[in-house]
């Protein structure tokens, strides 16, 4: 199955797919944070040990695999959100650089004009898991 190894919208990914790209990234973001927060919660009830000896590693192996789950979730959003930018008609992502953190997405760099500036915010606010915005844009100066 050649699709499924290729990354999608590639030039090697050439077969048309019933369900687009983006919603099973989003489908998948959503999963990475159900599970994140499922481990968090888990974590959270349980009883507590005898001994402070005997909890110490399930502790550590647990927040280990929190802190990836959430480094892959901002990962995943932060491809989310530059594939929705870089669709975006009007919107030259050349300038534009994006970090994601537990939901709160912000957008560094340079766009040509304001309207460019004011749309890829627009646009980030409407990706599925974005909680929140910070748009640090600035205004192209001299062609760069």
């Amino acid at each position: 199955m050649k699709h499924a190894y290729s990354a999608p919208n590639s030039p090697s990914c050439s077969t048309p797919c019933p369900t687009p790209c983006s919603t099973l990234y989003a489908v998948g973001l959503c999963i990475a944070f159900f599970a994140a927060a499922c481990a968090f919660d888990a974590h959270a009830q349980a009883p507590a040990a005898h001994s402070p000896v005997a909890s110490a590693p399930v502790t550590a192996s647990t927040a280990k695999a929190e802190a990836k789950a959430a480094k892959a979730a901002n990962r995943a959003l932060r491809k989310v959100v530059m594939r929705q930018l870089s669709r975006t008609r009007g919107l030259d992502v050349d300038g534009i650089n994006v970090t994601a953190v537990d939901g709160v997405v912000t957008l560094l760099g340079t766009a040509p004009d304001t309207r460019q500036i004011d749309l890829a915010a627009d646009v980030a606010r409407d990706v599925a898991g974005v909680r929140a915005v910070h748009n640090n844009l600035t205004l192209q100066t001299n062609g760069k």
